[in-house]
């Protein structure tokens, strides 16, 4: 009978870290500096350290060379597709290369943020 506290305990404890890593999902971008944003973008991080996703125009990938939470990026491979939202997508790079950690604040939220306050907010994708 007390191997039943104590599985329920590690159970709790196995998904509280499931939880809190943002490796696997796919992730929507809802806010930049704390205000909404319609920008069209994801962000997936790989259990690995690979980050890919799909800004406003066009595919991104790259490697996160942190140790998380700690993020710092590689320069990211973007493929070359126009369309008019390209002002967006400069937006969105410019915001993602300044982050330097992350935080899943939630199952369903995940916050970057830079050394000098700047932060992305995303949401998990539907």
């Amino acid at each position: 009978m007390r191997l039943l506290p104590l599985l329920a305990g590690l159970a709790m404890t196995a998904c509280t870290a499931q939880a809190q890593d943002p490796s696997g999902v796919t992730w929507t971008l809802r806010a930049l500096d704390g205000q909404p944003v319609d920008i069209p973008a994801t962000l997936t991080i790989g259990a690995a350290g690979e980050v890919s996703g799909k800004a406003p125009c066009n595919s991104y990938g790259g490697r996160n060379l942190g140790t998380l939470p700690e993020m710092k990026l590689s320069p990211l491979r973007v493929t070359r597709m126009a369309c008019d939202r390209l002002a967006d997508e400069d937006v969105y790079f410019d915001a993602l290369t300044a982050m330097t950690r992350l935080e899943r604040k939630d199952d369903r939220t995940l916050v970057l943020t830079a050394p000098d306050g700047r932060s992305m907010e995303f949401t998990l994708a539907p």
